[in-house]
């Protein structure tokens, strides 16, 4: 069994324990995984106006154990491109619920009700948004019950609450997706 784990989850479910926790999966013959993307959004300053050393080391323990770093490499990294057929669904998944991205009206709407602004959608991670869920439903689905997402978010498209990755997708297709809580217990991780 491979665990897609979130950004949220390094971040705020095990951001003391990443060490602790990569090692008893992989002695329970697990894996942590993650996308680029998921890096990519542990990197202080993608997220964050101001970088934090929390957020700093937990960036620096996720890499160090996804590229060996230190000499201990138990996070597996999840190429996309490795995977047939994840790149395509991820492709459907974005356009489903985030082709409004690409829509200048509507992206002028959404300014004019107050719910963006023009500084918003110079952010580098605007038009990322949620794109590490996206990419982990899409490997999920691709590879049929070899992965469970680990998520604490609550799946909500960005700007658009009514829907839900994983409610209205993730949920239809039949793919598991744990909290971090209760994924620490499926794993049977108790903290110190």
């Amino acid at each position: 069994m491979y665990y897609l784990v979130d950004t949220n989850v390094f971040l705020h479910s095990i951001c003391d324990e990443i060490y602790r926790v990569a090692d008893l999966c992989k002695k329970n013959e697990t894996d942590i995984t993650v996308t680029e993307t998921i890096l990519n959004e542990l990197e202080p300053g993608y997220y964050l106006e101001i970088e934090d050393d929390t957020a700093k080391d937990v960036y620096n323990s996720v890499y160090n154990l996804t590229y060996g770093a230190m000499g201990v490499k138990r996070i597996r990294l999840v190429k996309l491109d490795d995977i047939p057929g994840a790149k395509e669904e991820l492709k459907r998944i974005r356009k489903k619920f985030y082709s409004w991205m690409s829509d200048a009206n509507y992206i002028k709407f959404l300014i004019s009700q107050g719910k963006i602004t023009v500084d918003d959608i110079k952010k580098k991670n605007f038009r990322n948004k949620d794109l590490g869920e996206c990419e982990l439903i899409a490997i999920a689905k691709t590879t049929e019950n070899e992965y469970q997402i680990v998520t604490n978010d609550k799946g909500k498209v960005f700007l658009h609450p009514e829907q839900n990755l994983f409610d209205d997708y993730a949920s239809n297709i039949g793919l598991v997706v744990l909290s971090g809580k209760e994924w620490l217990k499926k794993i049977g991780y108790k903290s110190e």
